[in-house]
């Protein structure tokens, strides 16, 4: 690796050889696993928009590390993302790709038993698609008993509900999907990919007071969703209220929360995060 790219992608597990991630302290180090999804946001965002999310916020958290806490001796690296989620919700729309509860699970249980077969067994994943949690919650659990390693999870969002709700101009469910947050976001992060031509507000009234899809206060009743019956284009919220200086402050309000999470896990003491299931 040149200096250049020491210096630049240091932090990527994907530009390090095997020495260098061989010499890496399992006492020291965490490993950042983004996940979210490739499927349909509306006439008006990427499909990508959430493991892009997620994955630029696992990239900041362990780029800025250094100048981030420097009195903590320690490494963050960020594992390449799993692009794919589930989202069976949103194939009636082109361009998803959905993996089955199945395949997501051997994924996180087949990339969870390599890296802890050297020894390492500090982990955060960083979700940023809603379909995911589940799943995540399951997965982790397993596989604390399986490799012996407690991974904590979270997805972005549940770190900056206040954020949400002090910048949200929307009424309740206007932060759903393709929505006002999500929007934001993408304005702030790269908004040459937002069709603004294609912003429109879209609140299905009749299943709000039911199993309400929003960021800062979901529904308590839990509803399988579909897309294509559920809205009229594939959005749930009102992007029509985003904006660049809200997707700043959500941005880095998240970058914030996560770089306090990291410090907080580092702080931890290994017994904490490792079952009698550990072998190394």
């Amino acid at each position: 690796m040149s200096q250049a790219n020491q210096s630049t992608n240091a932090h990527q597990w994907g530009t390090l050889t095997w020495r260098e991630i061989d010499k890496l302290d399992p006492d020291r180090t965490i490993f950042l696993l983004p996940t979210g999804a490739i499927e349909q946001h509306g006439p008006h965002l990427p499909i990508d928009t959430d493991i892009f999310n997620s994955n630029s916020l696992v990239n900041a958290v362990a780029k800025n590390w250094k100048t981030t806490d420097q009195t903590i001796d320690s490494k963050v690296i960020a594992l390449p993302p799993i692009w794919w989620g589930t989202s069976p919700h949103h194939k009636g729309f082109s361009g998803t790709i959905s993996l089955r509860i199945e395949t997501f699970h051997s994924l996180l249980s087949d990339i969870f038993s390599s890296i802890t077969q050297h020894g390492f067994y500090r982990f955060l994943i960083i979700n940023g698609h809603g379909g995911n949690a589940g799943i995540l919650n399951a997965s982790t659990g397993e596989l604390s008993e399986s490799l012996g390693v407690s991974i904590p999870t979270y997805s972005y969002w549940q770190s900056i509900i206040s954020t949400l709700i002090e910048l949200g101009e929307s009424e309740i469910g206007g932060m759903g999907h393709a929505c006002e947050m999500e929007t934001s976001l993408a304005l702030y992060l790269r908004p040459e990919l937002v069709n603004l031509n294609e912003l429109r507000q879209d609140l299905p009234k009749s299943r709000l007071a039911l199993s309400c899809i929003d960021f800062r206060q979901p529904g308590f009743l839990g509803i399988p969703l579909d897309f294509r019956r559920d809205s009229r284009e594939g959005v749930m919220g009102d992007p029509t209220l985003a904006t660049k200086e809200k997707g700043q402050r959500i941005f880095n309000d998240a970058l914030l929360a996560a770089n306090g999470l990291v410090k907080s896990l580092f702080e931890t003491e290994s017994s904490s995060l490792k079952t009698s299931h550990f072998s190394h």
